[in-house]
């Protein structure tokens, strides 16, 4: 199901690469507008370039991690577009952190640099509360939707997962509490996950051959794409505080009795 999303304002951090840069492809081919956000660079403004011809797509640069970058970004969207029916928190780090990248795959949690920690804290958490408090309020007049991309639940407290797991696992626990706050709000706060590896820029070369043999089958960064779709669609109408992953996403439906 590919219904028309004309008039629809979508928001996705972490636009310009991977799982972002495909649901914003996604979104456009849809016929929504779609605001891309990363910090500004070489990147997004290819991505702009190159998302274009799927539709109608702005570039805003954003640091996530930084309240006055936010701010601004939220400042000029307002301005432009007026109002914001769906923000997607997918900027995310993890072992791509600087510092984390020289690491052995056996090291211990003892060798991670605090500034590792930090940085990872500061964009899959504090980012996601920083982009959600100043991007919520330009959804309140018409209601929308709050998505915040996750990772699976075993890679929370999987060994060789610090900083990236916890942060992940933080950053749910306060979509738990933003949906509840919101619940009457007229706004939906839902999670979404791959459900596996997937081929992203937080995964080097190496990781994706060691993942090779080891059997694992990598999930392509295109796997969201049908679940972002569901939930700009009308058809989502109350879902609301849900973990949604990716690759069982076909189940998820048919167990809710949803067709789409």
């Amino acid at each position: 199901m590919k219904e028309r999303l004309d008039g629809y304002n979508a928001l996705i951090t972490g636009g310009s690469s991977g799982i972002g840069y495909e649901m914003s492809k996604q979104l456009l081919s849809q016929g929504a507008t779609v605001i891309i956000s990363s910090r500004a660079g070489e990147r997004l403004d290819e991505a702009e370039k190159n998302l274009s011809a799927y539709g109608d797509v702005h570039a805003v640069p954003m640091d996530v991690r930084d309240e006055d970058s936010v701010t601004a970004a939220a400042r000029q969207v307002k301005e432009r577009f007026g109002h914001l029916d769906m923000a997607v928190s997918n900027a995310g780090i993890g072992n791509n952190a600087g510092g984390m990248v020289d690491l052995p795959p056996d090291h211990g949690f003892w060798e991670i640099p605090v500034s590792a920690v930090k940085a990872v804290i500061e964009t899959n958490f504090i980012g996601y509360f920083i982009v959600a408090s100043r991007f919520v309020p330009l959804m309140q007049e018409r209601g929308g939707s709050l998505v915040y991309v996750s990772t699976s639940d075993s890679t929370m407290t999987r060994p060789g997962q610090l900083p990236y797991g916890p942060s992940k696992a933080g950053a749910e626990a306060m979509s738990t509490i933003m949906a509840d706050e919101m619940r009457s709000s007229g706004i939906r706060v839902n999670v979404i996950c791959p459900g596996g590896f997937t081929d992203t820029a937080m995964a080097s070369d190496e990781m994706k051959e060691r993942f090779r043999k080891g059997g694992g089958s990598i999930l392509p960064p295109s796997i969201l794409n049908r679940v972002i779709s569901f939930l700009a669609s009308p058809v989502s109408e109350g879902i609301h505080g849900e973990k949604i992953v990716g690759r069982e996403f076909d189940r998820w439906l048919v167990e809710r009795g949803i067709r789409f």
